[in-house]
């Protein structure tokens, strides 16, 4: 099964879509969507990114227009649209929220 918006090609942007849960097809999928240019891909509303070792062109006004006001599923996978879906939230309940931001040294490099 392919991801929401890209083809099979660039492997799934949902980790929960994945057949199996288990270390090998996590990884294989992190590294296939890594080496087309795909950092960032879900965990339902989690977010896992990967460092791209280039700069990418993600991150200006027209992409984060793109996300702003829209669902979680409504575009691939990006940081933006957790920011979004975070303020929403805030704003939604009152109350503040908290983005928790790790890093995580896999065993398995990408490259």
């Amino acid at each position: 099964m392919a991801g929401l918006h890209d083809g099979p090609e660039y492997g799934i942007e949902d980790f929960v879509l994945l057949d199996t849960v288990d270390m090998e097809p996590f990884m294989k999928n992190l590294k296939l969507r890594f080496e087309k240019g795909k950092i960032y891909t879900y965990i339902g509303e989690v977010v896992v990114s990967v460092n791209p070792y280039r700069p990418l062109n993600i991150y200006d006004k027209e992409f984060v227009d793109m996300y702003r006001g829209r669902e979680i599923y409504e575009r691939p996978p990006h940081i933006f649209a957790i920011a979004d879906a975070a303020y929403k939230a805030m704003k939604r309940r009152g109350r503040d929220t908290c983005i928790v931001i790790s890093v995580f040294d896999a065993a398995l490099p990408l490259r």
